[in-house]
């Protein structure tokens, strides 16, 4: 399951991150990682942005960068 996957409000544990080493590494730099909790806020009507929430970060990343984010439901 993705990012893309959840439903708005919807909460769960990353499992991995498959995106290129540069973009990882500003995920992992904004709390999300492997092992992070995070809640889905908001998607855009298209579904083409995502903002989540991972401890006191929001982050907002494109679908193809949430469509590299495996996350498992809680």
């Amino acid at each position: 399951m993705t990012l893309c996957d959840l439903k708005r409000d919807g909460k769960a544990i990353v499992l991995k991150i498959d995106c290129p080493q540069d973009v990882r590494e500003r995920l992992v730099s904004l709390g999300l990682y492997a092992g992070a909790k995070l809640t889905l806020l908001r998607v855009s009507p298209l579904r083409h942005t995502y903002l989540v929430q991972a401890g006191a970060s929001r982050v907002a990343m494109r679908r193809e960068v949430a469509q590299e984010v495996h996350v498992w439901p809680i």
